[in-house]
């Protein structure tokens, strides 16, 4: 199911080495009451010149938002509630903040408010019936997007989630109802192909299928989906080349697409080419266990949404899939709910380095240090976030305090004769570098940075010596 974005206009969206990255929480009455609780005591008069705050604060919420980080939308939105109590966009901007953190009693509580307030908003009742699937309760989800249809009989992606319900449910007939009813306002949705295809594959009529799934790629060439269920279509019609076809491009869109591996090794085994197939399927294997996890955690949180440890797992998980941006707003809500995690906001701190946000992780360095000033991974990091920012003097600083805690670490030792050497002092960064070098001998940026340290330094024959053995190490090719 689909949740609308958080401002109108925008499209729908659908449900060097650092260091230490290593049902329902209350029942939905209580939530609800809560809410409404809360919302009473925000009927007081506000001051003059409220609405203005609110606005800036709601237009800060979506900013925060349309960069994924939801945590501190849900902030910006709280607040500017508080001063526009009867604002249904920010209630429902709110409620798709909620939704994107997977607290779905928060965001059914903040749909229902919007409803108290209109109960002619769309979108808000459309959102609601997605959160209802959430919960599988597809009688209420049926129910509220056949009120979203008789208020807006124009909105084609009710047809879409109505007629998924639908499929979920293997009443087959009815998605083709609904999706001919889409089709008959927009003929060129590839969506409704898409699913009308898969209909159609479950009914085995394979060939329907597939002309039905050729024509939804033809609308939208980028649908990864779309491609995975042509492929799965030709290989029961036996057409394997083209499904081979199918499930590359399916790839090629989208890296993720565990069932795009399945179908590819698939159609590679039918077509004789077995080796590739075998190694095609471990990439599925691998990527298929990856993904049940993060499923798994996905599950738990939709039943716990506090549970700061699934969110951290979560984070894990997305930064070991290159999802940076998911994996630091995981670690926001994480650090959220365990301010005094010192790996939390040590990996949370990783995280907005990697995306080049460098103060954001000097304030979650220096936060984590504040719990534990012995923190030897923080301090290392830490220097590392001032080297980025070339604030020198703070990283020779931070760094030479994870020395004294960590004395042998080779990394320390490579980055403070980096940091003396640009200081000028090349006698002090040969003798970090000889650390370095003695802890890790195939280390060949270390040996060559440490000849040059000591030539400056005027030592020759020891320069000479590190020369000769960077030779050695490039002629057996044995170094890092």
């Amino acid at each position: 199911m689909r949740i609308l974005s958080v401002v109108s206009g925008q499209p729908h969206i659908t449900l060097p080495r650092l260091r230490g990255t290593s049902h329902w929480s209350l029942p939905l009455l209580i939530c609800l009451a809560l809410y409404a609780c809360a919302e009473e005591s925000s009927q007081e008069k506000v001051r003059p010149g409220a609405a203005m705050d609110a606005e800036v604060l709601f237009t800060r919420g979506t900013a925060l938002a349309s960069e994924g980080r939801h945590t501190e939308a849900i902030d910006a939105y709280r607040q500017a509630a508080v001063l526009a109590p009867g604002s249904a966009k920010i209630h429902y901007n709110l409620g798709n903040a909620y939704a994107r953190q997977l607290d779905y009693p928060s965001a059914m509580a903040a749909y229902q408010r919007v409803l108290a307030l209109d109960s002619t908003h769309v979108s808000a009742r459309h959102n609601l019936a997605a959160m209802y699937v959430k919960q599988l309760n597809y009688a209420q989800a049926i129910d509220e997007h056949r009120r979203v249809l008789s208020l807006d009989p124009g909105h084609l992606t009710t047809y879409y989630d109505l007629g998924y319900i639908y499929f979920l449910r293997g009443e087959y007939g009815e998605v083709e109802t609904l999706l001919q009813a889409g089709l008959d306002r927009d003929s060129t949705n590839a969506s409704f192909y898409r699913l009308l295809g898969r209909t159609r594959l479950k009914e085995l009529d394979f060939e329907r299928a597939a002309v039905t799934l050729m024509r939804a790629v033809e609308l939208d060439s980028m649908d990864a989906a779309a491609y995975v269920d042509l492929a799965q279509v030709e290989l029961k019609r036996r057409e394997y080349a083209a499904a081979e076809r199918a499930a590359r491009r399916a790839i090629a869109l989208d890296s993720l697409s565990k069932e795009g591996y399945f179908a590819l090794a698939n159609a590679l085994k039918r077509l004789g080419r077995r080796e590739e197939s075998t190694e095609v399927l471990a990439q599925f294997r691998a990527l298929d266990q990856q993904l049940d996890k993060i499923d798994d955690q996905l599950r738990m949180l939709g039943n716990v949404p506090d549970d700061h440890e699934a969110r951290a797992q979560l984070g894990l998980l997305y930064t070991e899939q290159g999802r940076l941006t998911e994996a630091a707003e995981a670690y926001r809500l994480a650090v959220r709910l365990a301010p005094d995690s010192l790996r939390y906001r040590n990996n949370l701190g990783n995280l907005y380095l990697r995306l080049g946000q460098f103060a954001e992780a000097v304030a979650e360095y220096q936060a984590a240090l504040a719990l534990d000033p012995e923190y030897a991974k923080a301090h290392y990091n830490l220097g590392q976030a001032y080297m980025r920012l070339q604030h020198f003097d703070e990283a020779l600083a931070s760094l030479a305090e994870a020395r004294r805690l960590e004395p042998e670490d080779a990394e320390t030792h490579y980055f403070l004769g980096l940091l003396h050497a640009r200081a000028g002092d090349y006698a002090k960064a040969a003798e970090m570098l000889t650390v370095a070098v003695a802890a890790r001998p195939d280390w060949l940026d270390a040996r060559q940075k440490l000849a040059v340290a000591y030539l400056k330094s005027g030592k020759v024959e020891e320069s000479k010596r590190e020369l000769a053995a960077i030779q050695q190490m490039k002629e057996s090719g044995q170094y890092e």
